[in-house]
């Protein structure tokens, strides 16, 4: 559970671009606890598990679970990829259609 929870954050690092020290500052997390457990020191704790969950509330039920609900905003970053790759046009407006 510790690795594959550990993998997912990572996924979400590189997901959302950012460095460990920015994702530790979002989180609330001291940047040298976060950088020992993604080196494999130590254990995720609740209150790790519960700081990472509340700074990215869209991955929360993935990193926990492996799990998503995309219907209700549960995702993961595979689908918060495919979300930026698909842009829906907006409806053509009157002017637009008399063109």
């Amino acid at each position: 559970m510790k690795e594959e929870f550990l993998q997912r954050v990572r996924q979400v690092l590189d997901q959302e671009n950012m460095k460990p020290e920015e994702f530790a500052l979002k989180a609330g997390m001291k940047y040298t606890r976060l950088r020992n457990l993604l080196s494999g020191q130590g254990q995720p704790r609740l209150v790790d598990i519960n700081a990472i969950c509340s700074a990215f509330p869209e991955y929360s039920f993935w990193l926990v679970f492996d799990k998503v609900f995309p219907e209700v905003g549960q995702i993961n970053p595979e689908i918060k990829e495919a979300q930026k790759q698909y842009v829906i046009s907006p409806e053509p407006s009157d002017q637009d259609k008399s063109n």
